[in-house]
């Protein structure tokens, strides 16, 4: 905050988006709706090293673009090009350094994810980055939130603006639960559940659905 005006906040949605799907736009929308000013840039992370199926970078990143076009979210191409392993920590460190200590910075993960946090690189001390925006998941409580979260808890989401980060705020609604299994499925089908574009997209590199995909 400068002169008593919140900055617009840089919110980051991180995520392999092998494909991008109608979940991850809702997520960007509900976050766009709480906050009209802020940046919201997806994060794709690197490959995987361990998960042969995964699509390659460029092809994520072409799905990405098709399904972000007309929209007034941003990519964030941090790690999708680095050599994996890559850790959260580090990409935060690097995206802090660039907008600087004024502006607040929203990194948004699942509830899952927020209970593994300690084992994460750096563990807590992402709090001292960012701001966590947690959406819940169809399987867990709305109770299961580790004892140590509740020292960054808040209730009100605005008060996400009025400091750079070192809080938390857990979302109670759960985003669309899409699986790969599940487009992949549904491709076949002719009910997709990624943008049309993205739908266009796989038909001809054969991705999704396919024995084999296309050079493209």
């Amino acid at each position: 905050m400068v002169g008593g005006t919140p900055i617009a906040p840089l919110i980051l949605i991180g995520g392999s988006f092998d494909p991008i799907h109608a979940g991850h736009l809702w997520m960007a929308e509900q976050l766009a709706q709480h906050y009209p000013s802020a940046r919201i840039e997806f994060l794709p992370t690197a490959g995987n090293p361990f998960k042969q199926t995964q699509t390659r970078p460029q092809q994520r990143l072409a799905m990405l673009k098709s399904a972000l076009r007309e929209s007034a979210f941003g990519i964030n191409r941090s790690e999708i090009f680095a050599t994996a392993p890559t850790y959260t920590l580090d990409t935060l460190q690097k995206i802090r350094q660039q907008i600087g200590t004024q502006r607040p910075l929203i990194f948004v993960l699942g509830q899952d994810s927020l209970l593994s946090l300690p084992r994460w690189k750096g563990g807590l001390a992402l709090l001292g980055l960012t701001h966590l925006w947690v959406f819940a998941r169809p399987d867990h409580s709305s109770a299961d939130v580790p004892e140590w979260a509740s020292a960054y808890l808040i209730l009100i989401p605005e008060l996400l603006q009025q400091q750079t980060h070192g809080l938390i705020y857990l979302d109670p609604r759960a985003p669309p639960s899409i699986s790969s299994s599940q487009i992949r499925h549904n491709i076949h089908l002719h009910r997709p559940l990624v943008p049309k574009r993205v739908w266009t997209y796989n038909q001809r590199a054969h991705l999704y659905g396919f024995a084999k995909p296309n050079d493209f």
